[in-house]
């Protein structure tokens, strides 16, 4: 059950990262100051995240692609920092309430944007059965794919 489930968030990921997202043409000229670092976030885990250095983009234009281009594929925006934002969406058609949830952080890094992507699939939200599972490797190719497209969008 717990693979068919796996599966299942994968192929709801996978098809939400399919197309390109549209650029929003605002801007932010400020790069944040400090990085709010998530609990879950830590050193072992950031170094295996898909991410990309992203150069010529102020921070503010490549989250409103993201935020755009995710509301575009059903996810709600659950929380938006100047160095992060936190998704989530339903998966439909299962037995078991499943939630997938992604997260994108934005660090100053080499005159541009270090932007890395994160992805959960919760089994069971808010119940003391509650599983939370990382699949993050297993969508890596498309996220990695999805993450290049902010790169290309025109500043």
């Amino acid at each position: 059950m717990k693979r068919f489930l796996l599966s299942l968030a994968t192929l709801a990921l996978l098809s939400a990262c399919a197309s390109a997202p549209q650029s929003t043409g605002t801007n932010q000229t400020k790069p944040p100051v400090t990085i709010q670092q998530n609990p879950v976030n830590t050193p072992e885990t950031t170094n295996s995240q898909p991410s990309i250095l992203i150069k010529d983009r102020p921070a503010r234009a490549i989250f409103d692609d993201i935020v755009v281009y995710r509301k575009q594929k059903g996810m709600q925006l659950k929380r938006r920092t100047a160095q992060r934002l936190e998704f989530s969406m339903q998966i439909p058609n299962v037995t078991q309430a499943t939630e997938a949830r992604m997260s994108y952080i934005l660090a100053p890094l080499d005159g541009g944007w270090q932007l890395s992507a994160r992805v959960w699939q919760i089994t069971a939200p808010g119940t003391a059965r509650e599983s939370v599972s990382e699949i993050t490797s297993a969508v890596a190719d498309k996220i990695h794919e999805e993450l290049q497209t902010y790169a290309r969008s025109k500043p």
